[in-house]
């Protein structure tokens, strides 16, 4: 087979692909989860909100993307102080994926991590996992701090 007619049926396979998916579904279950995600940060840095250590705050962002068009998703803002981070969904036609999150301190987009959301075979629900350099693991409040102090004790 020729690198023409290889091409010719991995672009029918991937059209045939996009024309079964409910485009809207997955928006708005990507949209539900970037959701669920702020609200799980927000409940894990809770304490140090109250204690005026961290404020959290959103903005508008407008992704487009493939199939889905043109959309407003928010940015998570966790302002430090002295520093910022930022979680600016990236969108959900990620491969391998349901979507993704980049994570980051503001002005330091280079040494982002990736939240990948992925969907549990067994469960039939998602999860997010936290991705860097070679190493993946789930997103919870530990990796969270984790990552935090990292990045406090080195910027």
């Amino acid at each position: 087979m020729s690198l023409e007619e290889k091409l010719r049926k991995a672009s029918l396979g991937r059209r045939e692909k996009a024309s079964e998916t409910d485009w809207d579904r997955r928006r708005s279950v990507w949209t539900e989860q970037v959701g669920i995600l702020y609200r799980n940060v927000e409940k894990w840095l809770k304490r140090y909100v109250e204690k005026n250590y961290i404020s959290i705050h959103f903005y508008d962002v407008t992704l487009r993307e493939e199939h889905i068009g043109k959309y407003s998703m928010d940015v998570l803002e966790l302002d430090l102080g002295e520093h910022s981070v930022l979680f600016r969904p990236v969108g959900t036609n990620i491969i391998g994926a349901y979507g993704r999150v980049d994570w980051y301190m503001a002005g330091r987009p280079d040494d982002k991590r990736m939240l990948i959301l992925r969907e549990n075979d067994e469960t039939r629900g998602f999860e997010w996992e936290l991705w860097n350099r070679q190493r993946r693991r789930s997103f919870t409040s530990d990796a969270l701090e984790y990552t935090l102090e990292e990045w406090l004790a080195y910027y």
